[in-house]
């Protein structure tokens, strides 16, 4: 069949530029709303949210195409080709629909992130490419047995049913055999679990497999318990791999990435998508200075690792940090964090860990106002008036209540000894 009468033939030549409007216009928010800034594996992951509704298109053409070719007794007559060779430059276009939407999605995403030089993450795309087929696929099969009054909306129905719906079910590893976790990947320190990945893959081959049976075979009975088998066996081994996956599926970013130097004796180690990495090396020595002359102890190192190296703290900034956001993430990483009883019992020095924080942060050089903006009024106040006490009487109040916050039994101590705040 000639290229341009399998195109006038195709519904999806009609149907994809509605679809590719729809997400444009309906979805482009989303798609732009949640990405991490300069980061590629953040952008292409996002642009998965667009899956649900793509997803679902490409399966109702998918049984409609299924639906042309039996209504027209295609299969029953004698041909040189197998039904396989005949099926796959029909759903071509379909296919072919469906990935210009994903581009057009991923290009949405990727203009929101204002990246750099590099690439997509390839393996998200590549699942993304296996779960498309696979759906129009299923589609197709189903088109083939009734006819596309009944088959395209019960397809339409069903296929976005089973997109869509498992991201809001409990059962969180549902959601990753469809790859409907993806799009919850990922922050700079974060890249893909790869048990994600493996899991919507297995699933999406053991589909198409299935479905490429029942196509070339019929349905004989043989090709019937093939299919079934294939089904149940990629079913299987999509779920041991999900199973036990949150519902964001992401690992911590290996730690060979980070470009790490010194400044004010502290190593400052920093993501290569951080576009201003001197200013945020030079704004934390400050903080880091201002912070040693109060006689705070200060971390031999801060990194945007996800999981500090002994003797490092955490420092909490995005890619696009301005100097103002550099104290917050500086005492972000060194408030103690929480023991494991706190999210079980009472945690009493819970009270103390806002103006802790507050303290630091003014002490840090930080403004009255962004302090309020970032530990609240309350907090901000009880800091100011430590703040009026001698020096020593502060350090006090900070050591006994950073102590307080390492366990679960000890009451912090908002009015510091010898103080009236």
């Amino acid at each position: 069949m000639l290229l341009r009468t399998l195109m006038r033939s195709s519904a999806a030549t009609y149907v994809v530029p509605f679809l590719v409007v729809f997400v444009l216009v309906a979805l482009g928010n989303d798609l732009t709303a949640w990405t991490t800034d300069h980061y590629w594996p953040s952008a292409t992951a996002n642009s998965t949210y667009a899956q649900p509704f793509i997803f679902t298109t490409c399966a109702a053409l998918g049984a409609w195409e299924g639906a042309r070719l039996t209504r027209g007794r295609v299969f029953k007559q004698a041909s040189a080709r197998s039904a396989l060779g005949i099926t796959a430059p029909i759903l071509a276009p379909v296919v072919a629909g469906g990935v210009i939407a994903a581009l057009v999605a991923l290009f949405l995403s990727v203009g929101s992130a204002d990246l750099g030089l590099g690439m997509p993450d390839v393996r998200v795309l590549g699942v993304e490419l296996l779960l498309l087929i696979a759906n129009t696929l299923v589609g197709h099969c189903i088109g083939r047995r009734w006819p596309a009054v009944i088959s395209v909306p019960v397809v339409l129905v069903g296929a976005f049913i089973c997109n869509a719906y498992p991201v809001a079910w409990s059962v969180l590893w549902v959601r990753h055999l469809v790859g409907a976790g993806l799009r919850n990947c990922c922050a700079v320190d974060q890249i893909m679990d790869p048990r994600a990945l493996w899991s919507a893959a297995a699933f999406a081959v053991s589909l198409a497999l299935a479905c490429a049976v029942l196509i070339n075979y019929r349905t004989s009975r043989q090709a019937v318990i093939v299919a079934l088998a294939l089904v149940m066996a990629g079913a299987g081994t999509a779920a041991s791999a999900a199973y036990g996956l949150n519902a964001d599926p992401v690992i911590a970013r290996p730690t060979a990435g980070l470009i790490c130097r010194g400044q004010g004796g502290v190593d400052v180690c920093l993501w290569p998508e951080v576009r201003d990495a001197d200013m945020i090396r030079s704004e934390t020595g400050k903080v880091i200075k201002a912070l040693a002359t109060a006689g705070v102890p200060t971390p031999a190192g801060f990194t945007m690792a996800a999981s500090p190296a002994p003797g490092e703290a955490k420092l909490g900034v995005l890619p696009n940090a301005q100097a103002q956001d550099i104290p917050v993430g500086v005492v972000s990483g060194m408030m103690p964090s929480p023991p494991a009883c706190a999210s079980t019992g009472p945690y009493p020095a819970g009270a103390a860990r806002a103006p802790v924080a507050a303290w630091l942060l003014l002490t840090a050089g930080s403004s009255a106002e962004t302090v309020t903006q970032q530990t609240g009024p309350m907090a901000a106040a009880v800091a100011q008036k430590v703040r009026q006490l001698p020096q020593a009487t502060q350090l006090t109040w900070y050591q006994v209540n950073t102590r307080a916050m390492t366990t679960c039994t000890t009451k912090p101590q908002l009015v510091p000894v010898g103080g009236t705040p």
